[in-house]
């Protein structure tokens, strides 16, 4: 069941009310018990009886992809949007150590780096210093917030690093430029490996077309190959 479950921390992330995803998930599963009958039907009425077993097996199939749609579109975009906010959040931690560099103190350049960026990730990012700075609390904190509530865990160790440096002062603030190197490395693997696995997808239509070309012009030589003997 927990496969078919949609995660709370996808919800806070996409910003979507779980009223509403209960609503979206109640109309695909009502969707997936009609289709599931209404291939039964259709395939007792086409098919011999023998057969059922196989069309049962299909209906099922069917119905319960189409149940699951909220579920899938949920988690794919959740993903990509946490993809994003993985990304925005090591670009954040550069931001924070050129500003720190040039002389300015950890909330300022908190702020300044949140400023700096655009996209949904930064857009995250953003809400927490502001929400922080309105609440006066401090920013690590709204950020290790934002990092539990939406599943990135690089977000809550950048918020922990931060608390370090703000407490430890210039003593800790090597620390940060080791994280940001770190988060650096770890989503350019992550990128990779997405590069190599679309690499991948594109070479199994070509694989598909070659399988096709030799069943298209093996076949008929085979048949004719058959008939004369």
């Amino acid at each position: 069941m927990t496969r078919f479950a949609i995660s709370s921390t996808d919800l806070t992330l996409l910003e979507i009310e779980t009223s509403v995803a209960f609503k979206r998930r109640k109309a695909d599963l009502l969707v997936g018990l009609l289709v599931f009958v209404v291939c039964n039907l259709v395939g007792f009425l086409l098919v011999r009886v023998s057969a059922g077993f196989l069309v049962l097996i299909g209906a099922g199939f069917v119905g319960t992809w189409c149940a699951s749609r909220t579920e899938r579109l949920v988690r794919r975009e959740a993903r990509r949007y946490r993809q994003h906010l993985e990304l925005a959040t090591a670009v954040f931690l550069e931001l924070v150590n050129v500003m720190m560099a040039g002389g300015a103190g950890l909330e300022t350049a908190i702020r300044a780096a949140a400023e700096a960026g655009d996209g949904p990730g930064f857009t995250h990012l953003r809400i927490a210093v502001m929400r922080a700075h309105s609440s006066r609390t401090s920013y690590w904190d709204s950020l290790a917030t934002v990092g539990h509530e939406t599943g990135v865990e690089s977000l809550v160790e950048v918020a922990h690093t931060m608390q370090l440096a703000g407490e430890g002062g210039a003593r800790v603030r090597s620390s940060l430029a080791a994280k940001a190197s770190a988060l650096r490395k770890r989503n350019l693997a992550r990128v990779e490996h997405s590069a190599e696995e679309g690499t991948e997808k594109m070479g199994l239509p070509l694989v598909v077309l070659f399988v096709g070309f030799l069943v298209l012009v093996g076949f008929p030589a085979f048949s004719q190959t058959m008939s004369t003997l």
